[in-house]
């Protein structure tokens, strides 16, 4: 923003309207301190701002995810309801699990809360309710000497 021309504060307020594409708050008067101790207002506007940017929904899937994950000493256990007669397509990476239900073509992505052994993963489907359970990725806590190369 340069300085051209008035230096008003109004001035000013309306090239920051302009440079950020978008409608501002009004700018306070002069003899009206509220704004600066009240900063109620500026959450507010953030709050707004990214109601309208942020998807309604989940990143991952357009529909909610029905999915109950939780986590034992070794294992990470997922459970989700699917509709009867079911025949879904589950396929497991470290760091989470998709399920297709392929008549519905509905797809959901659950994040894993910690890394797992996808290939170690096994599932059954009982009464309407898949069950995933993969084994968590063991965390080698050996700690190494690193040298230094000092130069």
């Amino acid at each position: 923003m340069s300085h051209s021309g008035s230096s008003s504060p109004q001035s000013r307020w309306k090239q920051v309207e302009a440079l950020l594409g978008t409608k501002l708050p009004e700018l306070p008067d002069a003899s009206d301190t509220s704004p600066l101790t009240d900063t109620s207002w500026v959450d507010d506007y953030v709050q707004q701002m990214l109601k309208k940017t942020m998807p309604v929904n989940g990143m991952l899937s357009r529909h909610k995810s029905k999915a109950e994950v939780f986590e034992t000493h070794h294992y990470v256990i997922v459970k989700f309801k699917l509709p009867q007669p079911a025949n879904p397509i589950v396929r497991a990476r470290a760091d989470r699990v998709s399920i297709e239900d392929s008549p519905l073509v509905k797809k959901q992505n659950i994040k894993l809360p910690c890394l797992v052994v996808p290939r170690l993963s096994k599932a059954s489907y009982k009464n309407g309710i898949l069950q995933i359970k993969m084994r968590k990725q063991k965390i080698n806590q050996t700690a190494y000497d690193i040298y230094i190369r000092y130069l």
